[in-house]
């Protein structure tokens, strides 16, 4: 009866520990890594596609990885292969090391560039990540047709982060998108996908339980619908002359 006892008072002392750290939030993001893996296709031979990106590329968040924004992609496009180099927590440099090792026979119809929102979360200034985002569209501008850029959202806006934070982010995030929004005019083959929404307008934040996954930051599989269904637009620019 003691051990009993014990072992209770453990484990509510490690709850306990977790809810007070925050650390249970890495516990519920390790769970939404784990059943999911970046989605792939091999497609028909009609034309390539590569995605260099984060959580949000890797799938992390979605049901299973069909519903990730990758899966809808390969979905709408069934006759281009996918490459998926995505990595959970990965900043710019990250992404600027995947492009520097492509080679000269590394050329694709387009390349997705779904990167930026951990560089803004670590509490970078938007125009840095802005410029660092450049950098990595020139590096990548060699070896594709077309790059759509996809970074984040409302970061501020989401469950996850609140007080001066929440407002912080939400600035850096504000600021980021206006400054991608320029920098996509100065490119005839990039195109950037806003994905802002202010908070009266954001489904994320009106209907978070719905949108927003158990670890209060990633979408959930129709999160991330909404956000493909504004990239879709762009998609569909670019790949429908090649199918």
């Amino acid at each position: 009866m003691n051990t009993t006892i014990w072992i209770i008072s453990g484990i509510a002392i490690l709850i306990a520990l977790l809810l007070a750290t925050g650390w249970w939030r890495y516990v519920l993001t390790g769970y939404l890594i784990a059943r999911v893996a970046p989605y792939e296709q091999a497609g028909s031979g009609v034309g390539s596609i590569l995605v260099i990106g984060d959580s949000t590329g890797y799938g992390t968040g979605a049901s299973r990885s069909s519903e990730s924004f990758a899966g809808r992609l390969g979905a709408d496009f069934p006759a281009f292969s996918i490459k998926n180099d995505s990595v959970n927590g990965r900043q710019i440099a990250g992404a600027m090391e995947v492009a520097q090792n492509l080679t000269d026979t590394d050329q694709y119809d387009l390349v997705v560039l779904q990167i930026g929102a951990n560089d803004l979360i670590a509490g970078r200034a938007a125009g840095q990540v802005a410029t660092e985002l450049q950098q990595l569209i020139e590096t990548v501008i060699p070896h594709t047709k077309q790059i759509v850029v996809v970074s984040a959202g409302n970061i501020g806006a989401t469950a996850l982060f609140t007080g001066k934070e929440a407002e912080d982010l939400e600035a850096s995030s504000r600021l980021f998108d206006q400054q991608m929004q320029q920098l996509d005019d100065s490119y005839d083959q990039v195109a950037f996908v806003s994905l802002f929404d202010e908070p009266a307008d954001d489904p994320f934040v009106q209907q978070p339980e719905k949108y927003t996954s158990i670890d209060d930051l990633h979408p959930t599989s129709v999160g991330y619908e909404i956000w493909y269904n504004k990239s879709k637009p762009a998609f569909k620019a670019v790949l429908d002359d090649s199918q």
